[in-house]
């Protein structure tokens, strides 16, 4: 495949490896932090030189897509300049400019490939997930990946990511994307709800909890959207996830104590309440609170909670675990904007991702693309309030809400 996009005489050089890079892309996550910025560096200078040969076309939605990320860049600019510790959060911020550039390419490829030609990428795309799809299954069968790695947790799967554990984060921000390709190009609505159904299995089995919910969620509006099924069709396929579930509960010991013994009480009255008042999360939760209280306009600067929260004003806040708040994020999106950026960068942040949402639904209206409809649900889900999070500033979970971002946003016209 990549021979033969290299050999199109209609492209230009720097648009053919624009394209090889963003199809290998998805490798970069299993391989680590070095490689995801090394791809987004390389990106980003092919970006640079398209700037300087005037090879970029800066339409108006281009234009409306540059100087609303710009604006979202000088929040953070904003936010360094009140900043407790200078040096832990300029780096995130200007690396934030990459972001930018990675976005503005993707949408270029969207302007530059047909259809037919971009098929191409989402079909790469789509093999890399099946490959770590083969390769969760191999490791829940035989306790050994492919590349004989294994869960230190009991009841988690490895995969890949290996002591990271972080393989159900990159399963569920590129699940939908595999099931957008298989609805396209194959067509069988039962066949394809079946599969949905599997990757949510999968997805439990893997033993992040809240990856497994945010997955769980995308998966069902994807099928809500997208298909259009009877009530009958749609209470049978949910009675059978839920009889999967009970079956992997009842025997499985481990699976029983992370989704059962360790979840249960969330679901009985006031049980939210409980959760952050007796766990770690909820810990981390409440020190962020307090951390905005103090700081409430800018914050403490980006990266900067994994500092105020050790403090030791924080030593006789009431909460159970107190004494494990400390963290180098609240492991919440929400918290962690509130606690680093204050009110002025989570109302930014918050009203970007407003206009964006609004942007898209005026052109799926029109388009019904499939691709920017999961690169959206994703963006909505990973937002989702309370449910625990990567820090939002990491490499590996910035890259992947921004490769979302960036297939959402490089479909809109005007």
């Amino acid at each position: 495949m990549i021979k033969y996009f290299l050999k199109l005489n209609n492209k230009s050089f720097e648009d053919k490896y624009l394209f090889i890079f963003f199809s290998i892309f998805p490798i970069t996550f299993l391989l680590g932090n070095l490689l995801i910025n090394l791809f987004l560096l390389l990106i980003n200078i092919i970006f640079l030189i398209k700037l300087f040969k005037k090879n970029y076309n800066f339409n108006l939605e281009n234009k409306i897509l540059l100087y609303s990320l710009i604006f979202l860049f000088l929040s953070f600019l904003i936010n360094l300049l009140y900043s407790d510790n200078f040096k832990l959060t300029y780096l995130r911020v200007f690396k934030f400019i990459l972001i930018i550039g990675s976005i503005l390419s993707f949408r270029q490829l969207i302007l530059t490939y047909k259809e037919n030609e971009l098929k191409k990428l989402y079909w790469l795309w789509s093999l890399i997930f099946l490959i770590v799809f083969v390769d969760i299954i191999l490791e829940l069968t035989f306790k050994k990946n492919i590349m004989g790695m294994s869960s230190i947790i009991p009841g988690r799967v490895a995969s890949f990511s290996g002591k990271e554990m972080t393989i159900g984060h990159y399963y569920s921000a590129f699940s939908l994307f595999a099931l957008s390709y298989f609805h396209l190009n194959f067509k069988k609505k039962n066949f394809g709800i079946l599969i949905a159904m599997i990757l949510i299995i999968i997805s439990f089995l893997i033993g992040e909890r809240s990856n497994f919910v945010k997955t769980a969620i995308s998966i069902s509006l994807f099928i809500l959207i997208v298909y259009e099924i009877n009530l009958k069709y749609k209470l049978l396929s949910l009675s059978s996830i839920i009889i999967v579930f009970v079956l992997i509960l009842n025997f499985n010991e481990n699976y029983k104590i992370r989704y059962f013994n360790q979840v249960a009480k969330i679901l009985t009255k006031n049980g939210i309440s409980y959760y952050l008042d007796n766990s770690i999360y909820g810990a981390h939760y409440n020190v962020a609170k307090e951390i905005f209280k103090d700081n409430p306009i800018f914050g403490v600067g980006i990266k900067n909670y994994r500092i105020e929260s050790f403090s030791k004003k924080y030593d006789d806040l009431d909460h159970k675990e107190n004494d494990k708040r400390g963290n180098t994020h609240p492991h919440q999106t929400h918290y962690e904007f509130m606690s680093e950026t204050g009110l002025f960068g989570y109302s930014i942040f918050l009203t970007f991702i407003i206009v964006s949402f609004g942007l898209f639904l005026k052109n799926y209206k029109k388009d019904k693309n499939l691709y920017q409809l999961s690169g959206m649900i994703y963006i909505i889900v990973a937002l989702i309030p309370l449910l625990p999070s990567g820090s939002f500033f990491s490499t590996y979970t910035s890259g992947l809400f921004w490769i979302n971002y960036a297939v959402m946003a490089g479909y809109i016209k005007k």
